[in-house]
């Protein structure tokens, strides 16, 4: 399962990363937080079973590694918020 931020919202395009960070619960459990905060682009993913976290801006992407529940996932890229900046977060299970 895996989430993307601002694929539910196509009537309007965003020209700026995803400030701030955000909090989900997904169905599967755990907690997931995303979104660009001081400098970087950051996915993070803790669930009871093993699970991935991922994130991307602009062509580069940066995956954890396949981690252990009870621990967090990981995923970084230090990133400039510009105008045209495109940003997607991710979290998986294994």
């Amino acid at each position: 399962m895996a989430e993307l931020l601002g694929e539910a919202a196509p009537a309007f395009t965003t020209y700026w990363a995803s400030v701030g960070r955000k909090v989900r619960y997904p169905a599967g459990g755990g907690t997931w937080e995303y979104g660009f905060w001081d400098a970087k682009a950051r996915s993070y993913f803790t669930v009871n079973r093993c699970h991935t976290s991922t994130v991307i801006v602009n062509d580069r992407t940066q995956r954890s590694i396949n981690t252990r529940g009870g621990q967090k996932s990981i995923a970084e890229l230090w990133a400039t918020n510009l105008p045209g900046t495109k940003d997607s977060y991710y979290y998986n299970f294994c």
